[in-house]
């Protein structure tokens, strides 16, 4: 069993984020349970439950980026990080936030760019549901996990506390 990874509470807007993702879980298992008894037991098999699926997965995905970020959970190697003495260990974790503000700032541009490029098109399986819904993941998510980047970069973190935070 894996300790928590914080004793803090999540803030409203992570639990909002934590909400959606769950809705959106719920939504996948509720589609693709339809699209098996459509297909087994009627012989109906429906294309668009599978896409609409996928999509919401990779929503599920971006939206979970940004709750990493704003826990700082997210997976990183620090095995030799964590033999530094607390000044240089410092340096290094401002370095690391600046390459995921790198990061970040990556994907929101690309984001932006994908999205802007299916902003007038549909989807063959869901007609009149324009593609920059599901493509929407990308810049929203990038943007959410960005603002908590900056939060990030703004706090002064220890040794002690991100190696308290760390799950075993």
């Amino acid at each position: 069993m894996t300790e928590p990874v914080s004793d803090k509470k999540d803030s409203r807007p992570v639990r909002l984020l934590l909400a959606v993702g769950s809705a959106l879980v719920a939504a996948i298992v509720l589609l693709t349970f339809i699209q098996v008894v459509l297909r087994y037991f009627f012989g109906n098999p429906q294309a668009w439950a599978e896409e609409v699926s996928r999509y919401l997965f990779v929503w599920i995905t971006f939206l979970g980026i940004a709750v990493a970020f704003s826990r700082d959970s997210h997976i990183r190697l620090d095995a030799l990080v964590g033999l530094l003495p607390e000044r240089p260990w410092s340096v290094f974790d401002k370095f690391r936030r600046l390459v995921e503000l790198a990061a970040m700032v990556m994907m929101l541009y690309s984001g932006v760019l994908v999205a802007w490029q299916y902003r007038t098109t549909t989807f063959y399986t869901v007609q009149g549901v324009p593609r920059v819904v599901f493509y929407l993941a990308v810049p929203v998510g990038g943007l959410i996990a960005l603002v908590y980047v900056v939060r990030g970069l703004m706090t002064r973190h220890t040794k002690a506390e991100t190696t308290q935070m760390e799950v075993l």
